[in-house]
């Protein structure tokens, strides 16, 4: 019920019961399943779920078939989502997708993948409720310890050694207050067998309740989020693009096409394209709160147009049974 459980299947319930339409959602079926006109099934391939995916088919139901990565192109370093998502798996999934009346995902590069396997493919994009967008920051600082920090999780922890020189570098620099570096969703023996080292790194690990996480990363003063040039991470959504900006916090980011297409350098956020440059804009950001606040803000005011009160629409429009079809 946390990470994309939370953006493809709780956030898009709680828009579509805004717009007066009966909804659950859950990692089961609700008793009186039979009674609902649309199933959304946010990566079904287990073998039960497929199942019932058919009879669900059968039975007439309209069904939406949700993906929020590219689980055909999985990273092999990734040694653990390359054994659950093996040959077996993916023929189901592509099965299902073909079986589905109309398939989801959160990015075009992606859908651009499942089209492969489903004709009707429509990008909705992640989106956070509009009441986090009034959250204070504070960006001065003055004399207390400034966070740079990182999000993620056993998975993504991956493609923490990316800025890692970096982190351990800013957590030694001598300002008023000093640096330190959180990690989120990490525990601390993970970061520091990727080389994170020193007294200024903290850690908090597996946050379960997304207004607890949301609460966790909002107290970064700089969001880095390093991500290697893969096929899987070239599908992403930028999820911490969009956290980062709906909370006010600057972003530095890898230079790869999830977060090319809503940085602009130096005015919303900041890319990475190379290791050195890690290391020069968390300096600036760190030096300098105006730009803090600059970067911050101007990203705020773009996020406007990521929260679920402007993407509740596109979720209605994908569950609605066509007039005249069976219900």
């Amino acid at each position: 019920m946390a990470g994309s459980g939370f953006y493809r299947a709780v956030l898009p319930a709680m828009g579509l019961s805004w717009l007066n339409h009966q909804t659950s959602h859950g990692m089961r079926l609700p008793p009186n399943w039979q009674s609902y006109d649309t199933i959304v099934g946010c990566r079904v391939a287990q073998t039960g779920p497929s199942k019932m995916w058919v009879r669900l088919k059968d039975e007439g139901k309209r069904l939406v078939l949700d993906l929020d990565d590219d689980y055909f192109h999985i990273d092999p370093s990734n040694a653990h989502a390359a054994s659950v998502w093996n040959t077996d798996m993916l023929g189901r999934l592509a099965h299902n997708l073909a079986l589905s009346d109309l398939v989801t995902c959160c990015s075009e590069p992606l859908a651009a993948v499942i089209r492969d396997y489903a004709e009707d493919v429509r990008v909705i994009p992640n989106g956070l409720p509009a009441q986090y967008l009034g959250h204070p920051r504070d960006y001065v600082a003055d004399g207390r310890t400034l966070n740079v920090g990182w999000a993620g999780t056993s998975s993504t922890v991956a493609e923490l050694p990316e800025a890692v020189r970096a982190l351990n570098r800013i957590a030694q620099y001598p300002r008023p207050g000093g640096v330190m570096v959180r990690l989120v969703g990490v525990d601390v023996q993970q970061a520091m067998g990727l080389g994170l080292k020193g007294k200024q790194i903290g850690a908090l690990g597996w946050v379960e309740r997304i207004e607890h996480y949301l609460h966790a990363v909002g107290e970064f003063d700089v969001w880095c989020a390093p991500y290697r040039d893969t096929g899987f991470n070239r599908a992403k959504f930028p999820t911490k693009w969009l956290e980062a900006s709906v909370l006010g916090i600057p972003l530095v980011a890898s230079d790869t096409e999830a977060y090319r297409r809503v940085i602009r350098h130096g005015e919303n956020g900041f890319l990475v394209r190379y290791e050195h440059e890690w290391g020069r804009y968390l300096k600036q950001l760190v030096d300098d709160p105006g730009l803090r606040q600059r970067i911050g803000m101007t990203a705020r005011g773009e996020a406007s147009g990521s929260i679920m009160q402007a993407l509740h629409h596109q979720w209605e429009a994908a569950v609605r049974v066509p007039v005249g079809a069976a219900a």
